[in-house]
């Protein structure tokens, strides 16, 4: 007999997967049956001031619709699922769940109102403001997003402490350093590295296809910010010496410090990214602080005196942070 998945697994599949494929084959039934009474081509854009500048193949929005009210929740959810069946849990994971049905509902709605709308009608020009339906879409999203939030158990994560390394013990001038390298995971690596090459692409497409000027400036500083962000968060090295904690970008910045004279306790800690950063990188998690989080496992926790946490992911993190609350004993001794 094959054990039942807990239930934060079972409400998040429930969340992220099912009702998000029945709410977009509502949306694509709608748009099937009023196919045959919608101008061909149809409006598919709409300008700032709410009215359509732009037509495409009635199918198209069709196909617009599935992949986006199905593809960008089975994204989230093949993310997090896997963590969730293995016990990581946390606040992160109903807010995918929540936001993976949002986001259906949001293509759902907005889908089958374009649909509804442009039935009957001779011409695409003659589509009526988008503006309303954005709204109400919005609004609707919102609140499914909500519902799926609170559908979903609250259990929240539950930090692993790992094994205290040996005892450091350091006489009055003797001196200490702890040097450690680490690197972002390569799973995560290879969808960042991914990501920026898509952004180049259509960056360089912009460009030769003759857009807009003010869209093509804004797509290549987006693109050098991007760029700066990648290299810069590759790999970090971490320090533990008389000044403190400090972890640096392998290009200088950017730069993390934490000195001795503001450290309340250190521990070595097991981390889970998504349970508690949402993800990798330099990260903010209400509750877990600042983290530079570059793959899951052992890692050195600081809390400050000012009551901030800062999480730093590394290995032999027990060492490291043995010498460093070693240091930081001495320092106020």
């Amino acid at each position: 007999m094959t054990d039942r998945a807990p239930l934060a697994v079972r409400r998040f599949t429930l969340v992220a997967i099912v009702l998000p494929i029945i709410v977009t084959a509502l949306a694509v039934a709608i748009q099937v049956i009023l196919l045959p009474r919608v101008p061909d081509p149809m409006a598919i854009h709409w300008g700032s001031g709410g009215g359509p500048n732009g037509s495409g193949p009635a199918w198209l929005m069709i196909v617009v619709t599935l992949v986006v009210g199905v593809g960008a929740p089975l994204l989230i959810a093949l993310s997090a699922h896997a963590g969730l069946r293995r016990g990581d849990r946390g606040a992160t994971y109903r807010l995918l769940g929540a936001v993976a049905l949002a986001t259906s509902v949001l293509m759902g709605v907005l889908g089958a109102w374009t649909f509804a709308a442009q039935a009957g009608l001779a011409s695409w020009q003659d589509a009526p403001s988008v503006v309303i339906p954005l709204v109400v879409a919005f609004a609707v999203a919102v609140v499914a997003g909500a519902l799926g939030w609170f559908v979903q158990p609250d259990e929240p994560y539950c930090p692993t402490l790992l094994a205290a390394g040996a005892p450091i013990e350091l006489d009055g001038d003797e001196r200490a350093v702890w040097l450690q390298r680490v690197q972002l995971a390569r799973g995560a690596a290879i969808a960042l590295v991914a990501a920026f090459v898509l952004l180049v692409v259509v960056t360089l497409v912009s460009v030769f296809a003759d857009a807009p000027a003010g869209s093509v400036v804004v797509l290549i500083v987006v693109t050098i910010v991007c760029a700066a962000a990648v290299v810069s968060t590759l790999a970090f090295h971490v320090r533990v010496d008389a000044a403190g904690l400090t972890v640096n970008s392998i290009v200088g910045l950017p730069r993390v410090h934490v000195p001795l004279r503001d450290i309340a306790s250190v521990e070595a800690v097991d981390v889970n990214p998504m349970g508690e950063f949402g993800g990798w990188g330099m990260r903010w998690a209400p509750g877990g602080g600042f983290g530079v989080v570059l793959r899951s496992g052992p890692g050195i926790r600081v809390h400050r005196t000012n009551g901030k946490v800062v999480t730093v992911t590394v290995e032999d993190a027990a060492t490291g942070a043995a010498l460093l609350g070693a240091l930081a004993a001495r320092a106020k001794a």
